[in-house]
């Protein structure tokens, strides 16, 4: 038996080392694995250097890791300065409108990043051409957020620049909190009048950026979800101080107008009219869902106030690098 043992120990050895032939030659060549937001592990044979994503907050979560040169192309918004933290910084990149199969393959990227808002079937095509497909957060919280920039940055082996970035967001959201906690006097009320109408009850990310800010989300107040449609009952017993609206882009000009005057025809407002403040914000400081988010927060609570709580700054990326 002992010499039974002895003369399979070599084959043992062997058959162990064919099974693990794949993995360990991408292993030996550099390769690693990433578990991303769908808790699929991704793999790497090295790390990439073109990237793409599919959508504006990824793109500008991108750029706190890495340079503007390591993006293949970025969503067409990011040139309007109304909705984009990086109109400057990707002026000469490549626009996207719509993400096909075949743009994702003619951009040169050898890894796409999506998230969990994203088509299941072009990331399901993409990963069958076999480009790297990694699933980040569609946030709806701010640690979901920072979670898209840790990933992000195992992917790019940027990893301590990721660090980085989230203390930095860290370090904005503690000031915020020091300014909120001195404001006296009952937290003012707004609602959130947005082309999507389903967008800013409890549970959205909108809603935890109120809370941050200092403000009651009325939406939330009157019971509504994430998802549920915006409606008279609900506005009426928010009770609103403020309505925060859009300072639309050009493409939404004409359907925000159109938006508001429906809105503020109805007869069920009228009471509302003199009684509550207007405010209208660029799109970029109320819907961002990228580490640039603090910028908004402070946006919204001097508009919620109706007073400068916090004073103007350059607002730049905040990168790690």
């Amino acid at each position: 038996m002992r010499h039974f043992k002895r003369g399979m120990f070599p084959l043992l050895l062997f058959v162990i080392c064919l099974i693990f032939a794949g993995c360990g030659t991408w292993v030996r060549h550099g390769g690693y694995v990433v578990t991303d937001a769908r808790g699929k592990a991704v793999s790497f044979a090295k790390e990439p250097k073109k990237i793409l994503t599919d959508s504006l907050h990824l793109d500008e979560t991108v750029l706190t890791l890495v340079p503007a040169s390591r993006l293949a192309g970025v969503y067409y918004l990011a040139a309007e300065p109304g909705i984009s933290f990086i109109a400057e910084e990707t002026k000469a990149l490549p626009r996207f409108r719509q993400y096909t199969v075949e743009s994702v393959a003619k951009s040169g990227a050898d890894v796409f990043f999506a998230s969990t808002w994203s088509d299941p079937l072009l990331v399901q095509k993409v990963e069958e051409m076999g480009i790297p497909v990694f699933v980040c957060h569609g946030p709806v919280t701010v640690a979901e957020v920072e979670e898209n920039v840790r990933l992000m940055g195992l992917v790019l082996h940027q990893e301590a620049v990721g660090r980085k970035v989230i203390r930095t967001m860290e370090n904005e959201l503690n000031q915020i909190e020091a300014v909120v906690g001195q404001q006296q006097g009952n937290k003012p009320v707004g609602i959130l009048l947005s082309l999507m109408s389903r967008y800013g009850g409890s549970g959205s990310l909108y809603d935890e950026l109120a809370a941050r800010g200092g403000w009651v989300n009325g939406l939330a107040k009157s019971g509504l979800k994430n998802g549920m449609e915006i409606s008279r009952e609900a506005v009426l017993a928010a009770r609103p101080d403020f309505i925060l609206t859009s300072q639309p882009y050009a493409e939404e000009k004409d359907a925000y107008e159109a938006l508001q005057q429906r809105f503020f025809a109805d007869p069920a407002y009228a009471g509302l009219q003199g009684h509550v403040r207007i405010v209208a914000l660029p799109d970029r400081y109320v819907y961002d869902a990228s580490p640039q988010l603090v910028y908004g927060i402070k946006k919204m609570a001097n508009a919620a106030y109706g007073k400068e709580l916090f004073p103007p700054e350059p607002e730049e990326l905040l990168k790690g690098y």
